[in-house]
C-alpha cells in the first residue's frame, strides 16, 4: 500500500535527476546526498540504471525509506533489450518497492536507434513492436508500465510520433494496458517563458510538425504536457498520467551573460507552479536536471551542486520555498489504519535478538505490521520497533508531521511493557483501544 498521489499543502511533486550516469550508488553516496535531497523537499529521484544489472538494493531501499520515489531510467538503443534479460531485474526492483522503471530514451531521435534501423519504413510501428513486450514485462512484475520520454521536437516530430504510437496501441487492442500506462516526458524550458505553449494546439492551432509560424507557440517548452494530454484525449479518449523524467531551466546560457539568477528564478517559478493548480494533476512529479555531476564532467555546468558543499543559488531558494510551504499548514494524510508497527527495514542484531519480544507484542496489540514508512503514514497510531540507528529520527519526525501518534520501543522497553502491563490483559480485551500502552517507562 502506498500514499495516494493527490496534492496537499506538501509540494510532493518536486524531484531531481541524480547523476547523468549509472554510478554513485554506494552507501556513502546515499549518506552524502540524502540530507541534501531532504533539505530541498525532494519526493522523487530519477536514477540511471543498466539493462544488465540492477542498482544496488541498499541505495534503492534507502530512497524509498526516506519517502523519495525512485524512477529508474534505463538508457539504451531501441530494440537492444530482451525481456528475458531484463525481467529478473524488473522483478527485483518491484520486490524492493520501486514503481517506475523506464526502458529506452527519446525514440524519436536518430541516435536512439541502430544506424541501419532508423531509415526503414514503419518506424513507429517497429518501435511499438519493441516496446510492448517490455511494458507487459513491467506490468507482470508489479511495476507501472511507462512509455519512455520523447525529445520535444526531435528528428521525428514528437507530437506526431506519440500520436502514431497511441494509435498503434489502440489498433492492436491494448486497451487493458492503456488503462495502466504512464507516460514519461521531458519538460525543459529551452530558455523560453514557463508559460510557453500553454493550452496546447487548441490555443496554438497554427503550430504544425516541423513548423512553428512567427507569433505562434508550440510544445517545445515547459508545458509539453499540455500538448500530450490533448493528444491522449484525442486518440485514447482519456488523459494519461505523466512523470517528468527530467526538465527545468538549464544554466547553459551563463556564457551569454544571463547568469545564475535567471536559472534560479525560472526553476523557482516552476516549483511554485507545481504546488498550485497551474500544472495539471496528470503530471505526478517534476525532476529538475540534474542534482550533481563529476567536477570535470561536460555536464557539470548543469548541476545544481558543483559539489555537495557548493550549491548553485537556486538551491537555497528552493529550500526557503519548501520551508515556507511546510509552515503554511500541517500535512494531512488520510488515515485508513488504526495502528501500524514499523519494523526496521533490514535485519540487524537488535532486531533479530528481540524478535521474541516483537512477536508477543504484535499478538497482544494486533496491529498492521510492515516495513514501509510511507505505508505507516496511513495509520492513526505508529509503533517504531528499534532505536534511531535502525529507524532514523527523521522517519519519526516525518510520521508526526502527517498527524501520526508515534511511540518508539527498543527491545528492552518492549520487554518491560510485556512484563509490567502484560499482553494477556490486552489480548483478553482486543477491541479496547485504551489498552494500547503509553510510554512503558512512565
Amino acid at each position: 500500500m502506498r500514499l495516494t498521489d493527490s496534492m496537499s499543502s506538501e509540494n510532493n511533486r518536486i524531484g531531481f535527476y541524480y547523476y547523468p550516469d549509472d554510478q554513485h550508488y554506494t552507501q556513502s553516496d546515499l549518506n552524502l546526498w540524502l540530507p541534501v535531497l531532504q533539505s530541498m523537499g525532494a519526493s522523487w529521484l530519477t536514477i540511471q540504471g543498466s539493462p544488465d544489472r540492477a542498482i544496488p538494493e541498499t541505495f534503492v531501499r534507502g530512497l524509498i525509506e526516506a519517502n523519495i520515489e525512485p524512477i529508474i531510467h534505463i538508457l539504451c538503443k531501441v530494440g537492444s533489450v530482451s525481456t528475458e534479460t531484463i525481467k529478473p531485474i524488473l522483478n527485483s526492483y518491484a520486490r524492493w518497492g520501486v514503481r517506475y522503471v523506464v526502458v529506452y530514451d527519446r525514440p524519436n531521435l536518430k541516435s536512439s536507434w541502430a544506424s541501419s534501423e532508423w531509415g526503414r519504413t514503419g518506424l513507429v510501428e517497429r518501435y511499438v513492436d519493441h516496446l510492448l513486450p517490455l511494458l507487459k514485462a513491467q506490468e507482470s512484475s508489479g511495476l507501472i508500465p511507462v512509455m519512455p520520454p520523447l525529445e520535444p521536437g526531435g528528428d521525428y516530430w514528437d507530437t506526431a510520433f506519440i500520436e502514431a504510437a497511441f494509435a498503434s496501441f489502440a489498433r492492436r487492442g491494448e486497451q487493458d494496458l492503456l488503462q495502466k500506462l504512464t507516460l514519461g516526458i521531458y519538460a525543459w524550458t529551452y530558455g523560453k517563458p514557463i508559460d510557453w505553449g500553454k493550452g496546447g494546439s487548441a490555443q496554438w492551432s497554427e503550430a504544425r510538425p516541423y513548423h512553428t509560424p512567427p507569433e505562434c507557440e508550440d510544445q517545445i517548452g515547459f508545458r509539453t504536457f499540455d500538448w500530450y494530454v490533448e493528444i491522449a484525449e484525442k486518440v485514447l479518449q482519456r488523459a494519461l498520467p505523466m512523470i517528468v523524467i527530467a526538465g527545468g531551466e538549464l544554466p547553459s546560457d551563463e556564457a551569454q551573460g544571463l547568469g545564475p539568477d535567471l536559472h534560479a528564478e525560472k526553476n523557482l517559478a516552476i516549483a511554485r507552479a507545481l504546488s498550485s493548480d497551474e500544472v495539471p494533476s496528470e503530471v505526478k512529479n517534476f525532476c529538475f536536471y540534474h542534482l550533481a555531476s563529476y567536477p570535470d564532467s561536460t555536464d557539470n555546468n548543469a548541476a545544481w551542486h558543483f559539489t555537495v558543499d557548493q550549491p548553485r543559488p537556486v538551491v537555497s531558494m528552493i529550500q526557503r520555498l519548501m520551508t515556507a510551504e511546510a509552515k503554511q499548514a500541517p500535512i494531512q494524510v488520510e488515515k485508513h489504519l488504526q495502528h501500524y508497527v514499523l519494523l526496521p527495514p533490514r535485519p540487524s542484531p537488535q532486531y533479530i535478538q528481540n524478535w521474541d519480544v516483537i512477536g508477543p507484542f504484535v499478538l497482544a496489540v494486533q496491529p498492521v505490521v510492515g516495513f514501509s514508512p510511507r505505508e505507516a503514514r496511513l495509520a492513526e497510531m505508529v509503533t517504531l520497533f528499534g532505536d534511531e540507528q535502525v529507524i532514523p529520527k527523521q522517519v519519526e519526525e516525518d510520521l508526526r508531521s502527517t498527524g501520526c501518534n508515534v511511540r518508539r520501543f527498543t527491545g528492552t522497553a518492549s520487554r518491560e511493557f510485556l512484563t509490567k502491563d502484560g499482553p494477556a490483559r490486552v489480548t483478553d480485551q482486543p477491541k479496547q483501544e485504551s489498552e494500547y500502552p503509553g510510554d512503558p517507562n512512565a
